[in-house]
């Protein structure tokens, strides 16, 4: 199941589902994917873990808000836009390219929640990360 569905969607945009595509399934998908591949790149490379990431430890809902602004953003305003000066799918996909990149950066900021005991809760040292490769004073 993807981080977010289209009811997500539909909370941050009432109407996105009567707008001549019916549902955005696929796309969900495809928007965890590219969040999961950003978590790897920018959270996991610098916890100091072993091995690869496993992304069923990873809080599901902490991604919802920044799966549902990528899917508007990446992939759903592109399919309605025709692309013209002034199209009001255009200006929309650029604000929410700023709502999940704003948002995504809070999540970082926060705390990735990532279940590394596989206990059932993330505590606050599993949120935290070492830093690798750094120099300290």
């Amino acid at each position: 199941m993807a981080f977010s569905t289209d009811s997500d969607l539909t909370d941050i945009i009432p109407d996105i589902l009567s707008l001549g595509i019916n549902s955005f399934a696929d796309e969900h998908a495809k928007a965890e994917a590219d969040i999961k591949r950003e978590i790897r790149n920018r959270w996991w490379s610098r916890t100091g873990y072993g091995g690869e990431m496993d992304d069923t430890l990873l809080t599901d809902t902490q991604w919802t808000r920044a799966n549902a602004y990528l899917v508007i953003w990446k992939y759903a305003m592109p399919q309605l836009t025709n692309w013209v000066e002034g199209d009001r799918f255009r200006e929309m996909q650029s604000f929410y390219r700023d709502m999940y990149s704003q948002e995504l950066e809070a999540v970082f900021s926060d705390g990735v929640e990532y279940d590394r005991d596989e206990d059932g809760t993330v505590s606050d040292q599993e949120k935290s990360i070492k830093m690798i490769q750094r120099l300290s004073r």
